[in-house]
Parts: C-alpha cells; sequence; structure tokens
C-alpha cells in the first residue's frame, strides 16, 4: 500500500534471521540465507535503510555450522563468498569480512564431516596468513582459534596423512606465535595432533609415520617451558600405541616411558588407566602397575582410588602451563 511505516528495515530482517539462527528448523540456515540475499538486492536496487549487517552475515554462517548438515560448509564458505564479494562492490568498512566470521566458516567446516573439510580448512588458514602476512590486512589476523579449529577438522578427517598436516599446522602456529599475539601454544593444540595420529588408518607406512609423529610431538611438549603436559595428553599418547597395530617391539618402550612420565608428574587418571589396559600386554600391564593389580583380572581394570596418591597427585589440578579446555577458543 506505500505505507512507509511498515516498510521492512535492517532490523526487520535481522530479528527474523536472528530467530533461524536460534531456532531448531533444519532448514533455518536457507531461509535465513534467503533473507540475506533479499536484503542484498533490495539494498543494490536503492533501498538504503535495508542494509545487511556483519551480524547478518555471521548469523546466517552461525546457523549452518549449527545444523550439522553434511553441506554445512559449502553453505557457510558461499555466504562469506557473499560477503566478500559485498565489501568489494560496496566499499562499506564495517563489512570488511574479518578474524570471527572466518572462524565461524572454520567452525561450520569442522562440525559437517565432509569429505573436503580438511582441505578447505587448510586453505582457508593459509589464505588467513597470506592476507594478515603478505598484505597486511589485520582483520583476517589468524588466531589460536583459528588454528584450533583446522586441527581439530584434521583430527576427525580420513586422511592417512592427517598426523603429518596437523603437526605441520603446530608448527606453523609456534612459528606465528613469536610475531602474533593472538596465537599462543596451548597443550590442545598438540594432543589434537597425537588425536590425529592416534586415529589414522593406512598401510604399515602411514600407520608408522603417525606414531613417530606424535612421539615426537610429545617429546617437544615435554620439553617445552611454556605448556604442560594433562592426563589426556599422556592417555592419548598411548592410545596411539595401542590403536596403530604396530610391532610390540616398538610400542611396549613406548607405553612404559609414557606411563612412566604420566605417574611422576602425578597425572594417572581413569582414562590412563583404560588405555593402558587397552594399549599394553597382559604381562606389561601388571608389570607397570605392580601390586595394585594383584587379585585382579586382566579385564576388570582399575580405578583411580585403587592407585598410589603420589601417582594421581595432580589431577583435576591445572599445571602452571597447561592452560585450560577452552583455551584455543579465547581469542574470537
Amino acid at each position: 500500500s506505500g505505507n512507509q511505516d511498515v516498510t521492512p528495515d535492517s532490523r526487520s530482517f535481522s530479528h527474523i534471521i536472528d530467530y533461524y539462527s536460534r531456532s531448531s528448523d533444519p532448514h533455518g540456515g536457507k531461509k535465513a540465507e534467503f533473507l540475506l540475499q533479499g536484503m542484498i538486492k533490495m539494498y543494490e536496487k536503492g533501498y538504503r535503510h535495508v542494509l545487511p549487517s556483519m551480524f547478518s552475515f555471521t548469523a546466517v554462517i552461525s546457523t549452518y555450522a549449527r545444523s550439522k548438515n553434511g553441506d554445512a560448509g559449502l553453505d557457510s564458505e558461499r555466504v562469506l563468498h557473499l560477503l566478500e564479494a559485498f565489501h568489494r562492490k560496496h566499499k562499506i568498512s564495517s563489512l570488511k569480512p574479518n578474524t570471527f566470521v572466518v572462524n565461524t566458516v572454520l567452525h561450520a567446516w569442522s562440525k559437517s564431516g565432509h569429505p573436503m573439510s580438511s582441505e578447505r580448512v587448510e586453505n582457508i588458514l593459509s589464505h588467513m596468513e597470506s592476507q594478515y602476512c603478505g598484505e597486511g590486512n589485520n582483520a583476517m589476523q589468524p588466531n589460536t582459534r583459528s588454528c584450533g579449529l583446522v586441527l581439530s577438522t584434521l583430527a576427525k578427517s580420513a586422511h592417512s596423512d592427517k598426523a603429518r598436516r596437523a603437526r605441520n599446522v603446530l608448527a606453523r602456529m609456534r612459528v606465528a606465535a613469536t610475531t602474533n599475539e593472538f596465537i599462543t601454544m596451548n597443550v590442545h593444540c598438540y594432543n589434537a595432533v597425537l588425536n590425529a595420529a592416534a586415529f589414522t588408518d593406512g598401510g604399515m607406512d602411514a600407520r608408522t609415520e603417525a606414531f613417530n609423529i606424535a612421539t615426537t610431538t610429545l617429546e617437544e611438549l615435554l620439553k617445552s617451558k611454556e605448556v604442560d603436559p594433562i592426563s589426556s595428553t599422556f592417555g592419548t599418547y598411548i592410545k596411539v600405541c595401542g590403536k596403530l597395530s604396530l610391532p610390540r617391539t616398538v610400542v611396549e618402550p613406548a607405553v612404559s616411558k609414557a606411563f612412566d612420565q604420566c605417574r611422576d608428574l602425578g597425572l594417572v587418571n581413569d582414562f590412563i588407566l583404560t588405555q593402558v589396559r587397552y594399549s599394553a600386554s597382559p604381562a606389561q600391564y601388571r608389570n607397570l602397575l605392580g601390586d595394585v593389580t594383584k587379585g585382579k583380572k586382566i579385564n576388570e581394570g582399575l580405578t583411580i582410588n585403587e592407585i598410589p596418591h603420589t601417582w594421581r597427585k595432580n589431577v583435576g589440578e591445572r599445571l602452571p602451563n597447561s592452560g585450560n579446555k577452552n583455551d584455543w577458543w579465547k581469542h574470537e
């Protein structure tokens, strides 16, 4: 009817997009993106009061990320490219792509389970690095969350070389941390490399490489002056030893060494006890645990309350440089 009082504006669209981003509607992402596309078309036809905000773009991407749909990464990245194109065309400073938006896309890829997810997140991280280091674009400065999302995506991928690729990301982090204040090394990034190694499939060469990468990564962490291990560090490494189906002559010395180090740090918990039981031979298991296994069948296992207090004295306590489980999400 031409009544200007009921003409939709940016806030009207944003409220509805926000509704979809919070809803459980499996098609919420598509519906939110449809509204965003409508805002862009209206703005470009001269309706300047319907300018999309950065919130509008990010909310659509977040909706896809939470959908757990296999195409969530593809859909999110498409919206990112839409934002990039809109910024190039209209030069609106508040709509310049930034680290927060790109991390939301990385998050979508990490949750998608898509076969291309590991390649895409690595390429996106490389793009961020080239933008920040090569072009001086501070808005695209990678942070710990960026790297952590790439590492977690790699760890979940099916590629037989994922441990090597995860280790390369860790190495890039270490270099970047010397000049980029928003990248800090933490134990969970090291653990992600160990996790990638633990779940490596493939031939003997691939599994041996994964084991060697895990061993080198653990050794580097233990030598680090900035980062301390936690129980899951040793538990995941011992899992590496048990899952890769390597010769006992290779893994048994590694299991013994890791358990001894963990015990000496007072970090033995239920996860450690479980992984040692599954990864060690019965004889090695009884040798490592000693008297506490007397009267126990091998399939019974132990609980944390059955081992000496000195073995578990730091369980649940944070060592000075161990950080916390949310560290790589600290910087948005």
